[in-house]
């Protein structure tokens, strides 16, 4: 029906007729990682069945492109179809009881049952063969869901879901609920929009204010941790800063407090808030030695409350409990940890020394109060979160083995004859998973901080480097396929990868640049004065995909003072020929510093290459030859994404900003003469550990950089010299 305009005192005013309290529908849940489990929840807060006849889903805005779902009602520039974004109607005759919960599945039935072991109420589409019994969601117009419905997320990959009502006559709809997460690339301000839909009249009405979409909220600027959702926590729809908009009653949907009235959780499809319980692992132990601990790692999420928790000590001898840590009022650290142990170690909940026995014994981590556990308990498998069943060289204890997932192994913290100096930790950091035990190994301890000493074991065991064609082709094959973390999220992302890559040595608390040489306070992602530098530029083969595994390939990114960033742009490396602009380096760790005369200290460009100062030649090129052999085109063997396949060069001429496919980079020759010039130190070693202790891949460069002669000048060592066998020059 359509909204009856009326004209007072020059002042332009909607009276909606009503419409079996639509209003009372909510958006309670949104996972939109991964693509497979994804889905919307909708929740009926009133007293009465709501028919879903005319009630729309739709997360189709693009600014650039003027696509808007309101604009359905012209029939044209309503999103949907295109990208992933989807514009759907809820089946022809649904509705929703009252407290009712019912989902919508983004990638189909199936998809959903495999990854919740239940039915959802509808699936955007049909993904089966044959038609199920799952109903399908209805296209808003021709085209606007076409097979496909991805959320977005992240910081720089924003999103919005907009759940609305459309009698299909009017001129303008009505917003039910809107949730916001991300940049705010997506969001919605309708003020003022005047538009005619399809009734009989030429006259078009308008649109109440919006909140700004620099005043509005968003649930998150990043994403939730892995296996984790946005859950509504407060059905009233917390405080609606301006009133009288285009929402049902006169709601202003775009003016919520989103930030305060949504949380993450593990998901509960079709049910009220899940657990509560946050996500955690038992990351590292060390129980021979003078300095004992036990790390818990939130997945890098930050600062996490653990109130409620508690975490448990077996004997292997007895099967029972010998210490109840109590976890109520404490957090992981801004970085994700938390760390219980040795005065020694300045940890965040101090142990008398000794307090971890060395095996066979357990540790544990339960969603149960302390005061629940009493010494001399028998093994409790209910409410556990995570569990680490360990030894220094005794048998396997099978009752402490029930309290891990089926098939996990007790793991040897004297695997490698050497527990009094090393730890278990799980490699890479984080890696795993939940009553898993299968990536811990003994290392060298590393307490509240990355799992960064990650040992090599036979990492290059498969490599031959008799000549340049064989060894460039098993080089490959040894440091593809690599674990892709998030660019941004609230996850474990490339922020805390090189929040740990480029840490200052000498400043923990700070991290250091690779252009300017200075160094800045650690403060995490988002807007600061340092931004992640793409050494291989992104506009060279894979700037359009941010999901992609160049794009978050920690190897080649860096972090940088941003504008020495933006200077550099997607400029080549070669070496300043004539009237470049300097851009110098402060003194810092004993680098450094000074101005005005060429080379100097100082990095140097012109309108289309960059010249990186002496200290980091090296760096940024075996940067440059790891993506070279790293990205050969074809996809990811594990996951199946599409990869690029990009490419060195001396030409200038080929290097051009492409998206995809084929890419180059240079100049080789100079790239080369840096590599020379610049050798390995151990700022790039310690590097190259870090990063491989999450992405589970190495520059082979730092560890062997003479397979750079072999691989571009074709003189490759014998294979029995031990001294190049063992990466020195």
């Amino acid at each position: 029906m359509k909204p009856i305009r009326l004209t007072l005192c020059g002042l332009l005013f909607f009276a909606h007729q009503s419409h079996a309290s639509v209003g009372d529908l909510l958006i309670t849940e949104i996972v939109n990682t991964p693509d497979n489990a994804e889905f919307v929840e909708i929740y009926n807060n009133g007293a009465t069945t709501v028919s879903l006849d005319n009630v729309y889903l739709t997360d189709a805005t693009y600014a650039n492109g003027g696509n808007y779902y309101y604009k359905i009602v012209t029939g044209s520039n309503y999103g949907g179809g295109g990208f992933s974004d989807f514009h759907a109607r809820f089946p022809a005759g649904a509705s929703i009881a009252p407290g009712e919960y019912q989902t919508i599945a983004l990638a189909g039935s199936t998809a959903f049952a495999a990854a919740y072991g239940l039915d959802p109420t509808y699936e955007l589409y049909e993904d089966d063969t044959t038609a199920d019994a799952i109903p399908d969601m209805r296209e808003a117009l021709p085209g606007s869901i076409n097979g496909q419905g991805a959320l977005s997320g992240g910081t720089n990959n924003g999103e919005v879901l907009v759940l609305y009502y459309w009698d299909g006559a009017s001129d303008l709809v009505q917003d039910i609920d809107y949730a916001l997460w991300g940049d705010k690339v997506e969001a919605i301000d309708k003020t003022g929009v005047s538009i005619d839909g399809p009734d009989a009249d030429t006259t078009p009405s308008t649109y109440l204010a919006d909140t700004a979409i620099a005043s509005q909220a968003v649930i998150s600027p990043s994403d939730p941790p892995a296996g984790f959702s946005w859950q509504r926590s407060n059905f009233a729809e917390g405080a609606e800063s301006n009133t009288g908009g285009n929402g049902y009653a006169g709601h202003d949907e775009t003016s919520e407090d989103l930030n305060n009235t949504w949380t993450t959780d593990i998901p509960s499809p079709n049910a009220a808030l899940g657990t509560g319980v946050p996500f955690l692992v038992i990351n590292e132990l060390d129980a021979v030695g003078s300095a004992d601990f036990i790390e818990l790692f939130d997945g890098g999420n930050g600062n996490t409350p653990l109130n409620g928790l508690s975490l448990v000590l077996y004997d292997g001898n007895s099967d029972s409990v010998y210490t109840i840590i109590n976890l109520n009022g404490y957090s992981t650290d801004a970085s994700g940890y938390l760390l219980i142990g040795d005065a020694s170690l300045t940890p965040d909940i101090i142990l008398p020394a000794g307090s971890i026995q060395d095996g066979a014994d357990a540790a544990t981590l339960y969603n149960r109060p302390a005061g629940s556990f009493s010494v001399g308990d028998p093994v409790l498998t209910s409410d556990l979160i995570d569990a680490l069943v360990y030894d220094s060289g005794q048998p396997d204890d099978s009752g402490l083995l029930t309290l891990l997932n089926p098939g996990q192994p007790q793991v040897n913290e004297n695997a490698n004859g050497n527990a009094v100096s090393e730890s278990l930790a799980r490699c890479a950091n984080g890696s795993g998973g939940q009553l898993n035990t299968s990536s811990f190994t003994a290392a060298t301890p590393t307490p509240g901080v990355s799992n960064s000493t990650c040992p090599l074991g036979n990492y290059y065991a498969n490599v031959d480097a008799s000549n340049a064609t064989v060894l460039r082709a098993t080089l490959h094959e040894t440091i593809d396929d690599h674990t892709r973390y998030p660019y941004s999220s609230s996850s474990t992302d490339t922020w805390d990868i090189l929040g740990e890559a480029d840490r200052d040595p000498a400043d923990p608390s700070k991290v250091w640049m690779v252009y300017k040489n200075n160094s800045y306070t650690w403060a995490g992602g988002g807007a600061q004065p340092y931004n992640r530098e793409h050494s291989w530029p992104k506009s060279y083969g894979f700037g359009g995909d941010s999901n992609g595994y160049p794009y978050t390939d920690a190897h080649h990114l860096m972090l940088s003072d941003v504008g020495y960033n933006s200077d550099r742009g997607n400029k080549y490396f070669d070496n300043c020929s004539a009237a470049c602009t300097e851009r110098s380096t402060v003194a810092n760790h004993g680098e450094g510093g000074g101005s005005g005369s060429y080379p100097g200290n100082s990095n140097w460009f012109d309108s289309d290459s960059w010249e990186v100062w002496n200290f980091r030649k090296g760096d940024i090129a075996r940067a440059m030859f790891y993506i070279d052999i790293r990205y050969e085109g074809g996809v990811h063997g594990i996951t199946g994404y599409p990869e690029p396949n990009l490419q060195l060069t001396d030409n200038p001429a080929l290097i051009q900003p492409v998206s995809n496919g084929d890419a180059y980079m240079g100049l080789l020759s100079v790239l080369l003469q840096w590599h020379q010039q610049d050798p390995v130190d151990n700022i790039e070693r310690t590097r190259n550990d870090v990063v491989y202790s999450f992405q589970g891949n190495r520059n082979p460069f730092i560890d062997h950089p003479e397979w750079v002669q072999c691989i571009y000048q074709n003189i490759c060592p014998d294979g029995n010299d031990l001294i190049f066998a063992h990466g020195f020059e």
